[in-house]
């Protein structure tokens, strides 16, 4: 390779560590305290999203858009706007799902997966539990102006599904920003918030199955 394209190399990857340090302990327990006293002053929470889907078999990534709508009541609604109307609530234990008009119902109790997703679901959104570590291994560290959560799937359960759960929060907020689940395949799903509303009014209709 040549000299000057090398020392650019080097240049570049070295900027790249020094953007992202690891916590120490005190840390650590600041910043997730931080995340704690965030979720308890939550009620409500909407926003934008934009989701990236990578697929090793596919030449372009998938990519949608929508909104997300969640009540401290355990509720929340993935609401997909583009390139179709999609749309997925949790609520009172049960799934509902209307694909463009064709409604399915689902018990979580009736999957122990669709519980675990749901229950990851919420935790990233309102930051209540969202640390497990009797089910992850978790690093955490500051990247450029935000914080890194990477989680590493220690449970077994887990492990068939997630290689690896990358979060990312805004370091004066402490919203969500980014969240990047990697499959053991190395497909990943990469979701983007935006315009996060805290505490807004939201319809109760919004979470009901209809």
């Amino acid at each position: 390779m040549n000299p000057f394209k090398l020392c650019i190399l080097f240049l570049f990857l070295g900027g790249m560590l020094l953007a992202q340090t690891k916590l120490n302990s005190a840390e650590i327990k600041t910043f997730k305290q931080n995340i704690t006293s965030n979720s308890k002053e939550m009620k409500s929470l909407q926003c934008d999203f934009k989701q990236t889907k990578h697929l090793d078999f596919m030449e372009n990534d998938v990519k949608s858009s929508g909104k997300l709508y969640y009540k401290s009541s355990n509720k929340i609604r993935w609401e997909y706007t583009s390139p179709f109307s999609y749309y997925v609530i949790f609520s009172n234990e049960k799934m509902f799902v209307n694909d463009n008009g064709k409604k399915k119902e689902t018990e979580l109790s009736s999957s122990k997966l669709l519980k675990d997703i749901n229950k990851i679901m919420l935790s990233t959104v309102n930051g209540s539990g969202i640390f497990d570590e009797t089910k992850f291994s978790i690093s955490y560290y500051k990247s450029g102006s935000d914080f890194l959560a990477t989680m590493i799937p220690t449970d077994k359960n887990y492990k068939k599904y997630i290689k690896q759960i990358d979060l990312t929060f805004d370091s004066k907020t402490f919203f969500l920003k980014k969240m990047k689940s990697t499959e053991p395949s190395l497909d990943y799903t990469l979701v983007e918030f935006s315009n996060q509303k805290k505490n807004a009014t939201i319809a109760d209709e919004k979470f009901s199955f209809k």
